[in-house]
């Protein structure tokens, strides 16, 4: 019996080594997935088609952050250039407007600091939230229609998007979704 135990405990202390091992990599991979739930949530910036919900372009945004688009107006035949921000509260705000007129259905309200610029009216440090926190649109091909965010730059009046309704929208991701894209990336 004295043999029998004496073998056993060599058995487990061969093992040893492996089980040390297991116990590294499970204490790793805790602090990796602790990490990422205790990190700052993920957004994402998407335009999406709003019959088809397909996404046709998506970016990580993150709070603070602007995007623009500049249009030619349909009824004034002016250019038209809107800023806009993901708030450090969650919210989309348009915080800048430029024109060159303000006449029908032209952006204005007395808001904001109004300067002029190139031949712009400005209206800056507007923060007004957008209407249902989703902005619709449906870019003609007509005139050139042109969304920038960081150094990425396009125009919404060509395909995927021209003659779609539109939406741009920050969307939070799961972890899940963030975890992926934190791989994927």
């Amino acid at each position: 019996m004295n043999n029998n135990s004496q073998q056993e405990r060599a058995l487990l202390f061969s093992n040893a080594p492996f089980r040390k091992a297991g116990y590294i990599v499970l204490i790793i991979c805790s602090f990796v997935i602790g990490w990422f739930f205790w990190q700052r949530p993920h957004y994402l910036l998407e335009i999406t088609d709003r019959n088809t919900d397909e996404v046709l372009w998506s970016a990580e945004i993150d709070k603070n952050e602007t995007f623009s688009h500049e249009y030619v107006h349909s009824v004034e035949k002016s250019p038209v250039k809107e800023v806009f921000q993901f708030s450090s509260t969650g919210e989309m705000l348009t915080m800048e407007s430029w024109t060159k007129s303000f006449g029908a259905g032209m952006p204005y309200a007395r808001e904001g600091d109004v300067e002029m610029e190139d031949g712009y009216y400005i209206l800056r440090n507007l923060n007004r939230p957008i209407q249902g926190g989703i902005i619709r649109m449906k870019p003609s091909n007509l005139y050139p229609h042109r969304f920038t965010f960081r150094q990425d730059s396009f125009y919404l009046s060509k395909e995927p998007f021209v003659r779609k309704i539109i939406e741009i929208d920050v969307r939070t991701l799961t972890w899940w979704e963030g975890l992926q894209r934190s791989f994927t990336l």
